[in-house]
Order: structure tokens, then C-alpha cells, then sequence
């Protein structure tokens, strides 16, 4: 969906992405529960649709997204720098793989700093699920303090589909399943192995 902008002549953008993960552990014999992780590259804090983004500025580096008319098995990498030590154990607890994922462009006035209350705003960039992640270690040794990186690797929806084998056996017991009383597949069992010379001549 196109926004039109036509009537505004200063603005400003942020990307903001939602993260729901479903065993969120704390320690590693804690009892899982669900957690929504919420941040954005904005450099403050916006409420959008009752939900809280933290602003995580320069810490958050959001890979680019393609516009495309058909969809496609896109990806993108999501990369979150400066986190203390003892917060990356969360991240290793819990089960990252395969949370859910929105990323959403927000334009805002820059003159008031409000979300533009027009059609499309916020505008859905990127849905999804983690792939897959990885974390990288920054040590100051001078200051005795270290940092990490976590990168979140995330696909489509489409690529989540294009995994997906579809199709069934064909036996009794899967046709009855799924049509009960049929008995049009009873004798496949006998004809398995059965060599048949079709067009042979007699």
C-alpha cells in the first residue's frame, strides 16, 4: 500500500520489531514463559498500539527488505550490540528458533515528534520467524568489562512455506481416514509388487 506524503514537508522514519518468543527462561532450569521483545533504531521511546519499543538507537542494526509485488522468500539479519554479558544467558535459555517476527516502519512529524495519523502508518516491512542466531563477544580489558553481539537470522513466511512436503500415502488406512467407507484403495496392499505389461502383446 503506497502512503501519500504529499502534505508534509518534514519527516522522520524508524524501524521498530517485535519479537515473541514462547520459552523465555531466565535460568537454565527456569520455567519457560512467553515474552514479547520489544525495540526499535529510534532514539526514543514510542508507544504503539498500547505496546512499549525501547530505543535502541545505533545498538540496532536492521538488515534492508526488498519491496515487491509478489512475495518472496526474503530474509533479513537483525543485529543488537552492547548487551551486558549476563543478559546474552537469557538469549542461550531460552528458545530463540522459531519466534516469531514484525518489522515495522513508522514515519513520525519531526516538527512534533507524532506518529502521522494517515493510511498505512505504521507499514509492515518484514514478517517472519527466527532462522537461526548467533552471538559475538567484545572484551575491554583495560575497563574489565565486556559486551556482546546478538544477531538474529530471519526468514519469510514464504520460505517457511517452501519447506513444507506435501501429499499423501495412498494405502486403505490413510483413505479411510480421510474418506470413510471408501473402499476403492482395499486392494493396493495385493498389487503391490505386481508387474504389469501394459500394451504388451498377447
Amino acid at each position: 500500500m503506497a502512503i501519500n506524503l504529499s502534505g508534509y514537508t518534514d519527516i522522520e522514519t524508524g524501524l521498530f520489531v517485535k519479537i515473541q518468543i514462547q520459552n523465555y527462561r531466565t535460568t537454565p532450569a527456569g520455567s519457560a514463559t512467553s515474552e514479547v521483545l520489544l525495540f526499535s533504531d529510534y532514539y526514543r521511546t514510542v508507544i504503539i498500539d498500547g505496546e512499549t519499543y525501547l530505543p535502541l538507537g545505533q545498538l540496532v542494526s536492521i538488515g534492508t527488505s526488498r519491496s515487491e509485488i509478489r512475495a518472496s522468500s526474503d530474509s533479513m539479519t537483525i543485529t543488537i550490540s552492547g548487551i551486558p554479558n549476563e543478559n546474552v544467558q537469557e538469549i542461550l535459555y531460552s528458545d530463540i528458533k522459531g519466534s516469531l517476527i514484525s518489522v515495522y516502519r513508522v514515519i513520525f512529524d519531526s516538527n512534533t515528534g507524532d506518529i502521522l495519523a494517515i493510511t498505512g502508518n505504521p507499514a509492515g516491512r518484514f514478517f517472519g520467524y527466527v532462522n537461526n542466531y548467533s552471538t559475538s563477544n567484545e572484551i575491554d580489558v583495560l575497563a574489565l568489562e565486556g559486551t556482546s553481539t546478538v544477531s538474529f537470522e530471519c526468514g519469510s513466511f514464504i520460505s517457511l512455506l517452501n519447506t513444507f512436503v506435501n501429499g499423501r500415502r495412498t494405502n486403505p488406512v490413510d483413505q479411510k481416514q480421510l474418506y470413510p467407507g471408501d473402499t476403492s484403495f482395499d486392494r493396493v496392499p495385493t498389487l503391490v509388487g505386481s508387474n504389469y505389461n501394459f500394451g504388451a502383446p498377447k
